[in-house]
């Protein structure tokens, strides 16, 4: 969406996976107004997470800053 901002937002998309910059697992919320989201089921390891936004076209932002979290 080249920096600008964002109209008619439709959802997020939270990617996830093993290694920084590879995220095969996707989980798309079509709620815009969801303030927390908690992945279920992971085993132990480190994840890295990206989200995106989408608007009512299907149009994707940039992904975030990845966020690493390790599960013992």
């Amino acid at each position: 969406m080249g920096g600008s901002s964002l109209s008619n937002l439709a959802g997020y998309k939270v990617r996830y996976g093993n290694a920084a910059g590879n995220y095969p697992t996707t989980i798309t919320l079509s709620n815009p107004g969801i303030t927390a989201y908690v992945v279920e089921n992971l085993t132990p390891g480190t994840y890295y997470f990206v989200l995106a936004s989408y608007d009512s076209a299907g149009l994707e932002s940039a992904n975030s800053s990845p966020a690493s979290k390790t599960i013992l």
